[in-house]
């Protein structure tokens, strides 16, 4: 009975997966409920473990209660959106009472596998073979599909065969890694490729020397800073290379003024435009925000097949939207809880004396929400359905490790009586 019920939440995870890829809000905001609603047993324990990602809601309680004049509708929207990363890291809290470890990897392997598939189908029914030759114009030709289920996926095979745990034999490890690795190269997604460095990136780095680690993190936070307002000069053809070095003009910080530098540049210039406005609020604008604030783009700017917007709701840069919406307190909280989450974390990983499972889900935490962090500048990764995997495998990951080290200290505390005692006789 507990092994039909393990699978049929390994079903749900993987439907989820699956469905997200589409986008599909409802749905996938169905299927997270299925796995969190039910009962589980040490239910009150499992939620009170979510603590720490429910503290997530405090700035949008406090942006709500800033912003009560504005519309309703808007509120209710943006508290939902703030809603979407402790749900999808709730899930994972509760998946991990309901799935067992291997079943669980195992799960986020077959997801990477079927999505790259997936993607490669729907990018040659729509280009035709040349689509394995040029998957960025199949890319956006398909429009905005996609779930990182194949970078997740890679980087669960590499470490599992770093920590020497086996979830497949070596024929079908080889087969799926290679599987993955298509996937990824058929979405060509600049975010994605981000993902996939983040975690190929943790591979190494705990091999690098103690004294390089934290000047190598500050200049990559520094790098993250300083590139939104940077431009650089690209030619204009549509090579994955040339997109590439584009992402940063799209992204770069500025006041456009021709429609054309707006057009090309919109995300930077959606993210100045929203970054003005709440530099011209008040006192209670900087520090809480106010959720239902629209930004004012001071010009009309074709957002849709038919429609031009002069006001906009959400943003592409995800930490802007969080500074918009609940201010300077609710930047503060998010890095405070994920980077916090890296340091602690980190010291597990690095521990090359540590139970592998340990190691290896420690490294999953660290990647999820370097991930999360970086792709939030350009596509608002903590509160997008398509990055969903992510939060999932980090609140699974994260009472994995919880749970785990807590055993640890039990039995090393076990040990240490038994030997008092032995001593003592």
């Amino acid at each position: 009975m507990q092994q039909v019920n393990q699978a049929f939440y390994a079903l749900l995870f993987l439907i989820m997966v699956l469905v997200s890829f589409f986008h599909m809000q409802a749905p996938v905001l169905g299927l997270a409920l299925l796995i969190i609603l039910p009962p589980v047993k040490h239910q009150f324990a499992v939620f009170k473990m979510a603590g720490i990602f429910t503290l997530l809601f405090v700035p949008a309680v406090l942006g709500l209660i800033a912003g009560y004049q504005n519309s309703t509708y808007l509120i209710v929207k943006d508290f939902y959106y703030f809603s979407i990363p402790v749900l999808f890291m709730l899930s994972g809290i509760v998946l991990a009472r309901r799935i067992e470890v291997e079943l669980f990897l195992k799960t986020i392997v077959i997801a990477g596998v079927l999505v790259s598939f997936v993607v490669t189908g729907i990018s040659i029914s729509y280009m035709g073979l040349g689509a394995l030759t040029d998957p960025y114009s199949a890319h956006y030709a398909i429009g905005i599909v996609g779930t990182p289920a194949p970078p997740l996926a890679f980087a669960c095979l590499l470490f599992t065969r770093k920590f020497n745990i086996t979830l497949f034999r070596r024929s079908l490890f080889n087969i799926f890694l290679g599987v993955n690795a298509f996937g990824i190269y058929m979405f060509a997604s600049r975010t994605y490729l981000i993902i996939t460095l983040c975690f190929i990136m943790l591979l190494v780095i705990d091999k690098i020397k103690k004294v390089w680690i934290f000047p190598v993190i500050f200049a990559l936070g520094l790098l993250v800073i300083v590139l939104p307002f940077i431009t650089f000069s690209v030619d204009s053809d549509s090579t994955f290379i040339n997109k590439i070095m584009g992402s940063f003009n799209e992204v770069s910080i500025g006041n456009y003024n021709t429609e054309q530098d707006i057009n090309l540049r919109y995300r930077g210039y959606e993210s100045f435009m929203a970054l003005r406005g709440y530099l011209e609020g008040g006192m209670r604008d900087w520090i809480f925000g106010g959720l239902g604030k629209l930004i004012d783009l001071k010009t009309f700017v074709r957002l849709g097949e038919d429609a031009d917007f002069q006001y906009i709701p959400v943003l592409h840069n995800g930490w802007l939207y969080i500074l918009v919406k609940t201010g300077a307190v609710g930047v503060i909280t998010y890095i405070t809880i994920f980077f916090g989450l890296i340091i602690t974390k980190w010291r597990l990983y690095a521990n090359k004396a540590g139970k592998p499972v340990i190691r290896m889900f420690s490294a999953f935490i660290i990647g999820c929400v370097f991930s999360l962090l970086l792709t939030n500048y350009i596509v608002t990764a903590f509160f997008n359905m398509e990055m969903s995997i992510l939060m999932v495998a980090l609140g699974y990951s994260y009472i994995n490790v919880h749970v785990l080290v807590h055993q640890l200290k039990a039995r090393q505390e076990t040990v240490k009586i038994k030997l008092a005692g032995l001593a003592a006789h």
